[in-house]
């Protein structure tokens, strides 16, 4: 009887020590946990705070407030963040300073582990990019956005823009890294951008529905001011590998694109200042002419023909060195083939200029043959006119042999022979070659 009641008097001893700690644990903690609320944390001193660790520029705080839950933070309101050389800019957002639970009652200095942006919208310049990159690496803080908008801009204007994002910021063991999750127009977007200063530097991105899938692993100089590194890009079926070096310009070598349509490497140069611009050279082993023709007939000149803008707005020369030669050129919203060369032993010279598109555009060209009419014996003939790919008929204006002159009905006699010889129902026969061979046979008499 005596040691049970010795028993349940030690047990509820034991009891009471333990209840005792767990509340002074408790209030200990809980008065640790509210010191900050004491503090006076000035707008001064996050400013300082988050221009040194962070990079970030914190304007027009309205007033700050201390919480405890979920975990130890100051809550900003009424800012504006921006990154030094204006190269990122956050308005209308929530910001949240995660501090650092080991370092509460210092009020001299801010130690904090996050910095936590809700909602709002953040705008990057596409064209400072550079910049960015570089104040990511410099950064040491963890940056979360949540919910936020991302708008890019070229200059003052919007590009794009990927929706209820989340971007995640961090170093650790001396790796940097950026990830963006969000919408871009309406599809889910994965970007990664990780850089180790022992190794390449790498930029993930992902469009699963899309799908798009790109790979660029580069070494970096200059503070990002040049680049030199690789590209892997998948889109659609569509495969391109090229190695680069940007300084002012960025040079392509070694590149190879790969589809259903065409096989070919390519190399060149693409300036992104004053404009958008390129001129790369290509050598195709492989080019289905007549399935990329349809694709041209049907997007772009067709009642409801689209992205012409895009056609339009381009700068830029495509040179072709191998199965055909010629010069694709994007100028002046017009397209010019010039100088090209089709077949080996017997070639066909051609130049066209494509200056409207849609049901009413139309391909002007200009056609060069030499026809054997003896052993050793050739004619120069050329042909002039216009190929309506809508309605898929091809006019002739002019027609010389050896600088003759044909007349209008000898013309269109010759037109018509064209169109029942080698077009019949479809702009391909244009590239069947002996249907071709077999028309101009009807000018060696």
């Amino acid at each position: 009887m005596n040691k049970n009641s010795n028993f349940n008097f030690k047990y509820k001893i034991i009891n009471k020590i333990i209840l005792y700690l767990l509340l002074s644990i408790s209030f200990f903690f809980f008065t640790y946990l509210s010191i900050p609320k004491f503090l006076n944390y000035t707008p001064e001193l996050i400013e300082e705070s988050l221009r040194k660790n962070s990079g970030f520029n914190i304007k027009n705080i309205s007033s700050i407030n201390y919480r405890i839950f979920p975990s130890p933070r100051l809550r900003v309101y009424g800012s504006n963040l921006e990154l030094e050389e204006n190269v990122l800019k956050v308005q209308g957002s929530e910001i949240d300073i995660i501090l650092d639970p080991l370092n509460l009652i210092h009020n001299q200095k801010l130690h904090y582990n996050t910095l936590l942006v809700k909602g709002g919208s953040t705008n990057i310049k596409i064209n400072k990019i550079n910049h960015l990159l570089n104040q990511i690496k410099k950064n040491k803080k963890k940056i979360t956005f949540k919910k936020n908008n991302i708008i890019i801009l070229r200059e003052s204007k919007k590009l794009f823009e990927i929706n209820n994002s989340i971007i995640r910021i961090n170093s650790e063991n001396n790796v940097q890294q950026l990830k963006i999750n969000g919408l871009l127009l309406n599809y889910k977007i994965y970007f990664l951008f990780k850089n180790n200063p022992e190794s390449k530097s790498n930029i993930t991105l992902k469009v699963p529905d899309l799908d798009v899938s790109t790979n660029i692993s580069f070494e970096n100089k200059n503070n990002f001011k040049s680049f030199e590194g690789l590209v892997n890009f998948e889109i659609l079926n569509n495969f391109f590998q090229f190695n680069f070096i940007k300084t002012k310009n960025i040079t392509i070598n070694n590149g190879f694109i790969r589809n259903n349509l065409i096989n070919s490497s390519f190399e060149g140069e693409v300036n992104l200042k004053p404009y958008f611009s390129f001129d790369l050279d290509l050598k195709p082993t492989k080019a289905n002419i007549k399935e990329l023709f349809s694709i041209i007939q049907k997007n772009y000149f067709s009642e409801d023909s689209q992205n012409l803008e895009i056609i339009k707005k381009m700068n830029g020369s495509l040179n072709f060195k191998t199965m055909f030669k010629g010069n694709l050129i994007f100028k002046n919203r017009e397209i010019l083939f010039q100088n090209f060369k089709t077949g080996k032993e017997d070639p066909i010279f051609f130049d066209a200029k494509i200056s409207e598109f849609g049901e009413k555009g139309k391909i002007k060209f200009n056609l060069l043959k030499n026809i054997q009419y003896k052993e050793n014996l050739t004619k120069e003939l050329k042909i002039a006119g216009f190929i309506n790919p809508y309605s898929s008929k091809v006019i002739f204006e002019q027609v010389l042999i050896d600088k003759k002159i044909f007349n209008k009905k000898k013309i269109k006699n010759y037109e018509k022979k064209f169109k029942n010889e080698v077009i019949n129902i479809s702009l391909n026969g244009i590239f069947n070659e002996k249907k071709m061979n077999n028309f101009f046979k009807n000018f060696s008499n």
